[in-house]
């Protein structure tokens, strides 16, 4: 990966759980998978040997999976995530929603 840290995607905040980002090396290599959310232990973990683009679609996946289960949708299939978070990537990608920020801080 060409890049550590995304600024301002160390922490992210789903429902009132605040899950720390990180990323684990060969993580599809031991798991078959791109990335995980962990809710017991408030960790969204992603392969560090991931595309930006794809790292970025990835965690927003991740991040739906913790929706779904604030929502009350904790037995989601994995479909269901996949398809709702790649409609939300790029809703968010593509759309500028810098109007919701108020004062410039994420906190």
């Amino acid at each position: 990966m060409n890049r550590d840290k995304k600024p301002g995607m160390e922490t992210v905040k789903i429902g009132g759980i605040t899950y720390t980002v990180s990323k684990e090396p060969d993580l599809q290599g031991k798991s078959d998978e791109w990335g995980h959310i962990e809710y017991k232990t408030g960790k969204i973990v992603l392969d560090d040997s991931l595309p930006e683009q794809l790292e970025d679609q990835t965690l927003i996946h991740e991040i739906t999976h913790g929706i779904l289960v604030e929502a009350g949708y904790g037995q989601h299939e994995e479909e269901e995530a996949d398809r709702i978070g790649k409609i939300l990537y790029q809703v968010l990608t593509d759309n500028d929603f810098s109007w919701l920020w108020k004062g410039g801080s994420n906190g």
